[in-house]
């Protein structure tokens, strides 16, 4: 065993975090900004009043909080108790990480406090994602438990995976949701905008547990394994998109392998 010649401490920093300044700049995204500050997208639109992707411009001035958290600026009649409640944490962590001793002790000038939200969900706030991200990074985790009948071909673009009728949907990663809805033969259906820039698909649902521009994380249930639309049995046909342009999920999938039996399970 080695030991250290002195003691080890750790040192907290008696400044309050910062919030940064960015300029868009040409070929910027919301996606891809959030990518370069390690953020998820939905804090940079809620913190600047961004409802819609599209509306981000070339030369437009951002704020940006160090970590996922809402800017709040106080007026009168707030109350650190009263944002703590409304956003779910402590509020002598919240205190802590603003430096303050009171309520109204060192807040600055304007008053301003960074409040956590690691989640990046923000209550009542939906993001809507109206134009293709370009796709950052490969990272997917599969959508389900289940065994793949169907592989992505030009004729079947997409990978049908089968299990047991009411088997959970997850997010892929976190995203956006960016579509919920009947989709033709491919039933009842919920799309997801990962924060890299992919957009998977899952058809075939039973029920879909997510609403258009919500925040999901990685791993969430976000529908069931049905029988909806044109099909021979119960399974999900996953999909992925990239530039609107429909690509192998496989692609972007974990490497473990996967049996792949049977034929068609239907229609996408």
């Amino acid at each position: 065993m080695v030991e250290p010649r002195h003691g080890i401490h750790t040192a907290v920093s008696p400044d309050r975090p910062q919030v940064y300044a960015h300029v868009v700049a040409a070929g910027e995204t919301l996606l891809s900004i959030a990518s370069n500050f390690g953020i998820a997208p939905q804090t940079i639109a809620v913190n600047n009043g961004i409802s819609d992707s599209a509306a981000l411009r070339p030369g437009q001035s951002l704020v940006i909080p160090p970590f996922d958290a809402a800017i709040h600026v106080m007026t009168p009649g707030d109350s650190i108790a009263g944002l703590a409640a409304r956003y779910g944490v402590e509020a002598d962590a919240l205190r802590d990480l603003n430096r303050i001793g009171s309520d109204d002790a060192a807040l600055g000038d304007p008053p301003m406090l960074l409040i956590p939200v690691p989640d990046a969900r923000y209550p009542g706030f939906r993001l809507h994602l109206s134009e293709p991200p370009r796709v950052l990074a490969p990272r997917l985790r599969w959508p389900t438990d289940g065994v793949i009948t169907q592989l992505y071909s030009p004729a079947h673009q997409g990978v049908d995976i089968a299990a047991p009728y009411g088997t959970p949907i997850v997010a892929s990663d976190a995203g956006t949701v960016s579509a919920v809805g009947w989709k033709g033969p491919g039933g009842l259906a919920v799309c997801i905008y990962q924060d890299w820039g992919l957009e998977t698909c899952a058809y075939h649902t039973s029920a879909v547990y997510v609403e258009v521009g919500e925040r999901v994380s990685a791993g969430q249930r976000i529908a069931a394994i049905g029988t909806s639309g044109e099909t021979t049995g119960p399974h999900v046909h996953w999909e992925a998109r990239t530039n609107g342009a429909l690509v192998d999920p496989l692609t972007y999938a974990p490497t473990v392998t996967k049996p792949v039996v049977g034929g068609a399970t239907g229609s996408p």
